[in-house]
């Protein structure tokens, strides 16, 4: 009895010391993240001052045992209070996404049109491809529910499809894959192309690469750029493909920051390297966004494909060729969310974790502001759902004719 009583003593003492070492070594991560959103972002005093004090008594709840995930989640909802973008707090695996385009997924793209939930794109080498999926299948259940796109890019489980009348079922098991985030000429006649471009990461716009562009670009007379889906990164990677059409320097719109305590204006060096342009960013309070010259531009018509995840610098972009080329904007309403986020790691959270803090706002060169109203939209269109599953692509069809 005294050997248990022992037993149950000294397993006591290890589960308090535990305990008690954890909570002396707990550093609450919250107030942090208060006082660092308080301080850098755009917003003005008067904004900030009631929502730091809700996030400083959301602190409060914040516990040793707190899981991260929760504390995340939390966080977030906090920050969405204040109803801006490119404020929140990313997991590693989602900053991973962000940055080197890895992420756990199917490799589906979908949307909806007419009710029907139909692939329009399939990433190489993902399940998706491997399991004999094509763009035009319609997906009519994932796991006997009813799907949707965001379920369809990252669900595991047994998947319904309809191809050309023809019901079959796949299983699918999500994995990480390097999205192809490259520019993709399409040529469609001699005188016609698309250019698709999933995003603006300063990788795929070194100055070699968009000299061979332009030279593929230059006998075409009109050309559709492909803005759908994309998420917008680099600044610069956005000026040098302007600057693609755009014969002379030209200054697209301008990032001001409205609570920098000194007026102190600066140009936008053409560099790719986010250091180099975040440090313009310290220590200017506005920034002018310029194209660089080029008597070689692209001669012929334009025309823009945006839709809802159009986004920063993919609107920046798709609003000056409007302004400066005239292209028409064709698609659905864009996300309206172009504000300059900076990143900040927050260890505290956990190894990778990082916010994202919006210091910036951006105004075209017409003054037009596209934060939570998106570019200026010419023409709604529409996808024809006997199009999509023939593996047509509606809104090219349209900008294309």
């Amino acid at each position: 009895m005294t050997r248990i009583f022992a037993i149950l003593l000294a397993v006591s003492c290890a589960y308090g010391a535990y305990h008690f070492t954890l909570q002396r070594g707990f550093v609450n991560p919250y107030p942090a993240v208060c006082d660092l959103v308080a301080e850098r972002i755009f917003l003005d005093d008067s904004k900030i001052k009631n929502w730091k004090k809700t996030c400083s008594r959301r602190s409060r709840l914040v516990t040793p045992y707190s899981p991260k995930k929760l504390i995340i989640k939390d966080m977030n909802n906090a920050l969405a209070l204040l109803k801006v973008s490119h404020l929140e707090v990313y997991d590693s695996s989602e900053v991973a996404s962000i940055w080197r385009g890895e992420s756990l997924e199917t490799g589906i793209e979908s949307r909806f049109v007419d009710g029907e939930l139909v692939i329009y794109k399939i990433h190489p080498d993902s399940p998706a491809q491997e399991a004999g999926l094509k763009p035009g299948d319609v997906i009519q259940s994932i796991n006997a529910e009813q799907p949707n796109p965001w379920e369809a890019q990252t669900e595991q489980g047994s998947y319904l499809m309809l191809r050309q009348d023809k019901e079959f079922s796949v299983k699918i098991k999500p994995r990480s894959i390097q999205r192809s985030e490259d520019l993709n000429l399409e040529i469609k006649s001699a005188q016609k192309a698309v250019l698709e471009i999933p995003s603006f990461r300063a990788t795929f716009f070194e100055e070699e690469k968009l000299k061979t562009l332009q030279q593929q670009i230059a006998p075409l007379s009109k050309l559709v750029v492909d803005l759908r889906g994309n998420p917008g990164g680099n600044f610069v990677a956005g000026l040098r493909f302007l600057s693609l059409f755009m014969c002379k320097a030209e200054e697209v719109g301008r990032l001001v920051k409205p609570r920098a305590p000194v007026k102190t204006p600066a140009e936008l060096p053409n560099d790719l390297r986010d250091q180099e342009q975040l440090a313009v960013l310290d220590n200017s309070s506005e920034i002018l966004l310029k194209t660089y010259d080029n008597p070689q531009c692209f001669k012929g018509e334009v025309r823009v494909l945006v839709d809802g995840k159009s986004s920063s610098v993919a609107e920046m972009v798709a609003q000056a060729l409007k302004e400066f080329k005239k292209a028409p904007l064709l698609g659905s309403p864009s996300r309206g969310q172009l504000l300059v986020g900076v990143w900040y790691p927050l260890d505290e959270v956990g190894p990778g974790v990082q916010i994202s803090i919006p210091e910036a706002i951006y105004l075209s060169h017409k003054q037009h502001q596209i934060e939570g109203q998106g570019v200026a939209l010419d023409r709604v269109l529409y996808y024809s759902l006997p199009e999509m599953q023939a593996g047509i692509d509606s809104w090219v069809k349209k900008a294309l004719d």
